[in-house]
């Protein structure tokens, strides 16, 4: 018989090697995540009060209230006419990992018909230029999800209600479009640089290898095999990037820092 355990219980994962504190809010990471991706699985109430569930495309304004394009003789249009309230589910893509292990956010609000969409009708087609079949047709129309609650998941373990304000008022992170390439690029063409970041400026001087998982605008995450197994490892820039033209001196920089550590470590020990 298999003996169920309490989910957190048992033995924890060792700490992350590193600065921990240099890691974005869920804040940033919530607002990241919506100006990622441009599709969402919207939840409006059905007469009875029973949550339906849709796919729907979306834009999203300054504030990170999303913008979708929908039909009126759709069921969560319907439904929205009907009871305000809806919930919206964005999920970052799983790939071929569990999906469960990626990040998701539920935006929680209330769903408001748009009487004028000038603006958002040009910057939803340019993301959505499929759209440019039906958005003119009568039955479709722009309304926009006011978000009053958010609830953050960051993978396993990583989970918080992010406050409104805080979600309003998050950046979101400069190299988000570009994140992925840069990665690949380090991992394919720089391996000897992500293990002098985690043995130099992580402490974890017995790895073996490193991969980057992760770039932001405040450091890089990277995962190292040690001689006790896989460690976490969060490394902070000197200063925030403000842009994605910064972060190839940011990565030297760090280089450059690591190199110094090692040379000095060989000299303490001369």
């Amino acid at each position: 018989m298999t003996v169920k355990q309490a989910h957190g219980s048992g033995d924890s994962s060792p700490p992350i090697a590193g600065d921990i504190s240099t890691f974005p809010t869920d804040a940033e990471l919530a607002r990241t995540l919506v100006a990622s991706t441009g599709s969402a699985t919207l939840s409006t109430l059905t007469p009875k009060g029973f949550p339906y569930g849709s796919i729907v495309s979306y834009i999203h304004d300054d504030l990170g209230n999303p913008i979708i394009l929908i039909s009126d003789m759709a069921e969560h249009t319907i439904n929205a006419r009907k009871n305000e309230k809806a919930s919206m589910l964005i999920s970052e893509p799983a790939g071929d990992g569990d999906p469960l292990g990626k990040a998701r956010l539920t935006l929680v609000g209330s769903l408001h018909l748009l009487n004028n969409p000038k603006n958002e009708r040009k910057d939803y087609l340019e993301k959505h230029q499929h759209a440019s079949f039906y958005v003119d047709y009568e039955d479709f129309n722009f309304w926009k999800l006011v978000v009053k609650e958010c609830r953050y998941v960051g993978g396993f373990g990583h989970m918080s209600w992010v406050e409104n304000h805080a979600y309003q008022s998050a950046e979101i992170d400069p190299l988000f479009l570009n994140a992925q390439e840069i990665i690949e690029h380090m991992n394919e063409d720089h391996r000897d640089a992500n293990l002098l970041y985690v043995k130099n400026l992580a402490n974890l001087q017995d790895s073996s290898e490193a991969t980057m998982l992760g770039i932001d605008r405040y450091g890089v995450t990277l995962r190292a095999s040690t001689s006790k197994g896989p460690r976490m490892a969060r490394i902070g820039f000197p200063t925030p990037l403000n842009s994605l033209e910064e972060a190839r001196p940011a990565v030297i920089e760090l280089l450059e820092l690591a190199r110094s550590s090692s040379n000095q470590q060989i000299k303490a020990n001369e």
